[in-house]
């Protein structure tokens, strides 16, 4: 599996709990989102990173790594879902991916003990939501931790969708339409952004019963330059 480290948009670190309640405004258009980055309210990062992501509370606890997947992993079995189409042009006229896509993956042990020595630094963010499930995330981006999450990744089966269909057609739609947009200019290369989905990647063992959703806005994949 191709799952690289990426540069996120994403809240503030201690202004997490401020933000992600007002994410329906921030990312309702490209001046919400500039007029977010420029009060502190969000931050791009400058370099690229891994994140583990933790959920926790009913039914249980998991851990996954949020990286950039190429967007073929989002192939479904050609049945467009009807609102998919006005979904994938909000987020290319958004240019920023929402949140993250769930997929689920057949992961090493090893992969455990690499996330589990990465959560005992400090977390970025801890977040408990009204539902009662807290989410708390790590980054990763000593170059040596990075190493070691990119070797299990690149050893590890293509994964597999676990998100809403009519989601995931979305974000492959987006990706096409501005593909069509840069074939159109000339300018396309197949290496920009929006060739790659954001994604929240789980153990199958650890999702039996099924897979968390991230909340929006937590991670997010800039996709074109806005």
């Amino acid at each position: 599996m191709k799952a690289l480290p990426f540069p996120c948009i994403r809240p503030a670190q201690d202004r997490v709990l401020e933000a992600l309640p007002q994410m329906g405004g921030i990312l309702r258009g490209n001046d919400a989102l500039r007029d977010a980055i420029a009060d502190g309210l969000m931050l791009k990062d400058p370099g690229a990173a891994y994140y583990v992501y933790e959920c926790s509370g009913e039914p249980g606890r998991v851990t996954g790594v949020v990286a950039i997947c190429p967007v073929g992993v989002l192939a479904g079995d050609g049945a467009t879902p009807a609102d998919a189409a006005a979904a994938a042009r909000t987020i290319a006229e958004l240019k920023v991916q929402p949140r993250p896509v769930t997929l689920v993956y057949e992961a090493s042990p090893v992969m455990d003990i690499i996330l589990g020595a990465a959560k005992e630094g400090a977390s970025l963010y801890a977040v408990t939501d009204p539902a009662g499930i807290t989410h708390r995330v790590w980054e990763v981006k000593r170059e040596d931790a990075v190493a070691a999450i990119r070797a299990m990744l690149d050893q590890a089966p293509e994964p597999t969708p676990a998100d809403d269909p009519a989601y995931a057609a979305a974000l492959a739609g987006a990706a096409q339409l501005l593909a069509d947009e840069a074939r159109t200019a000339g300018t396309y290369t197949g290496k920009e952004p929006f060739n790659f989905t954001v994604a929240a990647l789980f153990p199958a063992a650890q999702v039996a019963s099924g897979a968390p959703q991230v909340p929006t806005g937590l991670f997010t994949h800039q996709i074109a330059r806005f």
